[in-house]
């Protein structure tokens, strides 16, 4: 019975899924709920407060920017420095945000041959979080890419594969995700893109969302998007920018299934070129966007140090 039972687990779940994926449409559970826009842009002179088109501040810290190697000689894996962790505490609470964006990525895969637990990932993001609130009890602090993976990214490497395939593979890679989920006060999926088209793009939010509500169904969600397709480096799209209306179609899609997106960029295109804020292709995503919030101008808030001012 228990061997069956391991057997049926994958497929009654990629059914499950699949379910989910075909009645997408109407996500009716988020009609009428807030709707924030974070920035974590980087484009090169961007200004820093963009409160006038309603998008909200949000503090992203980077892996490099908040650990040190270990102090225990066995893990392999680096470790929250506690002098930073205080530092950011402290900026964050002077700054009034406190939307926190931890980008801590190295943990969920092989590090020298060494993998942390689920568990133990958790227990570091749940140490890290109550120190960073002791400074400042405000702070809603998350991770990036947990509690689960990106399936339309999982999805555009294994092009040639069924279904079936890349669903086994997109729930082994959240196993270890999970767990930090519990710890966290925002949840931040990604769901950025490696190439052009939103159908199926969408329905892969549906069901990573579907399965994180399943988890965690009182925590907000938070989608990371990126208005540049992803940067793999053999993909004919590479950071190539998204279109004006495949951009707002993203942002519609958004609104249906999440409590709210953050907007990341670094700061080169296709060409390894810096990108300026006032470039013709930012300014398209930005007026796509700017369209989108007077769209929906009764559901998209502020939220952090931009109400307050």
């Amino acid at each position: 019975m228990n061997i069956k039972r391991k057997m049926l687990a994958p497929l009654l779940a990629l059914l499950a899924a699949l379910s989910i994926a075909g009645c997408h449409a109407t996500a009716p559970e988020h009609e009428g709920r807030p709707f924030v826009i974070y920035d974590t842009m980087d484009y090169v002179g961007k200004p820093k407060d963009l409160s006038a088109d309603k998008i909200s501040p949000a503090m992203l810290i980077y892996e490099r920017q908040i650990t040190r190697p270990s102090t225990d000689s066995e893990r392999k894996a680096g470790e929250f420095d506690p002098a930073l962790v205080q530092q950011f505490a402290e900026q964050s609470r002077q700054s009034g945000i406190n939307v926190i964006a931890l980008d801590i990525e190295s943990w969920f895969g092989a590090i020298d041959g060494q993998i942390l637990s689920g568990g133990a990932i958790a227990q570091d993001f749940s140490t890290m979080f109550k120190s960073f609130k002791r400074i400042n009890p405000e702070a809603k602090i998350g991770n990036y890419d947990v509690p689960v993976a990106n399936l339309n990214l999982i999805r555009f490497l294994r092009q040639d594969q069924p279904e079936e395939a890349i669903i086994a593979k997109w729930q082994q890679t959240n196993v270890r995700r999970i767990p930090a989920g519990a710890v966290s006060d925002d949840l931040y999926p990604v769901f950025y893109k490696g190439g052009p088209g939103v159908a199926q793009w969408e329905k892969d939010m549906a069901v990573s969302v579907a399965e994180i509500k399943r988890l965690y169904p009182d925590k907000r969600i938070i989608g990371y998007l990126w208005p540049q397709y992803y940067s793999f480096r053999d993909s004919p799209y590479y950071k190539q920018f998204i279109g004006p209306q495949e951009w707002r179609a993203m942002l519609e899609a958004s609104i249906k299934h999440l409590d709210g997106v953050i907007i990341w960029s670094d700061k080169r295109d296709e060409n390894d070129k810096i990108v300026r804020w006032e470039d013709p292709r930012v300014q398209a995503m930005m007026q796509a966007t700017r369209e989108f919030v007077a769209a929906h101008a009764d559901r998209v808030q502020l939220d952090g140090v931009a109400v307050r001012k």
